[in-house]
C-alpha cells in the first residue's frame, strides 16, 4: 500500500518506472523528497562547451539524447536534472532527477523520479 496519495493523471511525482511496486515507489519518493529540499545550485549544460571528457563522465550525445540538461554536485552526490522533451499525460511529468556517488563514474545512476515542478530549494542557473 503506497503512503502517498499519487494523482493518477497529473501526479506530483512519478515513479521511474511508472509501473514501481508501491512499496518501492514509495522509497524512491521519499528519495526524491530528501533532495528536494536540499539548496541546490543546478549549471546548465552547454552543449558547445562540454568538455572532451563529458560531463560526469558521459559524452555531450548520450547526456541529449536522455534530455539531461543541468547537472551539479552537492554534499558527496552528483546529480542530473532531466528535461524531458515530451511530457504531460500519458508522458512523464517534465523533471528528472538521477544521482549517484560522486567521483563514481563507472556505479550506475539512482533514479528518483519525475516531477513537473522544479523543487523551491533548487536555483537553475543559465
Amino acid at each position: 500500500m503506497a503512503i502517498y496519495k499519487r494523482d493518477a493523471v497529473l501526479p506530483d511525482w512519478e515513479p521511474m518506472p511508472w509501473t514501481m511496486a508501491s512499496k518501492d515507489a514509495d522509497k524512491q519518493e521519499q528519495g526524491f523528497h530528501e533532495r528536494a529540499m536540499k539548496p541546490t545550485v543546478w549549471q546548465k549544460i552547454r552543449w558547445n562547451r562540454v568538455p572532451e571528457g563529458g560531463i560526469f563522465g558521459h559524452s555531450a550525445d548520450l547526456l541529449r539524447s536522455k534530455d539531461v540538461s543541468w547537472f551539479t554536485s552537492f554534499e558527496e552526490e552528483d546529480y542530473i536534472l532531466i528535461d524531458n522533451t515530451w511530457f504531460g499525460f500519458p508522458d512523464p511529468p517534465r523533471w528528472g532527477l538521477a544521482s549517484r556517488r560522486s567521483g563514481q563514474d563507472t556505479l550506475p545512476w539512482q533514479h528518483w523520479g519525475h516531477f513537473p515542478d522544479v523543487p523551491l530549494a533548487w536555483i537553475l542557473k543559465d
